[in-house]
């Protein structure tokens, strides 16, 4: 055998490692860690246009923020994309504020995430979307969702603004609903959002690539405190 076929054949070898390393051994998946407070259901409610009926959310008045508690996981910011094999992931550090009065159209939403702090349960992964073609993490440490309406849609609220990721801002709907009001474990009035929404990552700066797809749903629970 040439010694060049054999070169050839190595490198055919190599590919079909490589192809085993990402198509057929499991990569892992996060998965939620959260842990639900009980919060009471607001006598107030309101009816979407489908005749969905929605939590009153004129009783939020004030300034709430996401907390950082290293005894458990009181919120969440999750995705998930298809692909040959799917893969689901989540943001350990992020913060999220919500300001409101009685007239909750005009609340503002806030959210930053750290794209550093992505987990998808896979080291290799993890290392390799922080880089080049995912999240350019070094370049880029932000992800910046900023709200600048509060609507009714057809099944539930809807945060209308600005997602900044990569450099690239783009309007987005986010869909939530309100939970309720409830009281932390320190005694601390809270609030609990959940919600989520589609995007194209592609339109916010990554990079399209075979084998993952495009689509990735964004979901979110959100335990909020408020602030003194």
């Amino acid at each position: 055998m040439s010694k060049l076929l054999k070169i050839g054949l190595a490198i055919a070898a190599f590919g079909l490692i490589a192809i085993g390393v990402v198509f057929i051994i499991p990569w892992g998946n996060a998965e939620s860690e959260v842990e639900k407070s009980e919060v009471e259901d607001p006598t107030e409610t309101v009816e979407t246009a489908n005749d969905i009926v929605l939590n009153d959310m004129s009783e939020i008045i004030g300034a709430y923020v996401s907390q950082d508690n290293l005894d458990k996981v009181t919120s969440e910011i999750m995705f998930h994309i298809t692909g040959p094999q799917d893969a689901t992931g989540s943001f350990k550090r992020f913060t999220i504020n919500f300001n409101s009065d009685s007239n909750y159209t005009k609340a503002s939403i806030s959210v930053v995430i750290d794209p550093l702090s992505v987990y998808t349960a896979n080291k290799m992964r993890d290392e390799s979307i922080k880089g080049e073609g995912f999240f350019e993490s070094k370049d880029f440490p932000e992800i910046v969702f900023n709200s600048n309406q509060i609507a009714i849609g057809d099944t539930s609220y809807v945060a209308l603004g600005t997602l900044s990721m990569l450099g690239v801002e783009k309007e987005i709907e986010v869909n939530f609903t309100y939970k309720g009001k409830g009281e932390s474990e320190e005694g601390r009035n809270i609030i609990i959002f959940q919600g989520g929404f589609t995007l194209d990552r592609t339109e916010h700066g990554m990079v399209a690539t075979t084998g993952i797809g495009n689509n990735v749903e964004v979901s979110f629970y959100a335990e909020l405190v408020e602030t003194k």
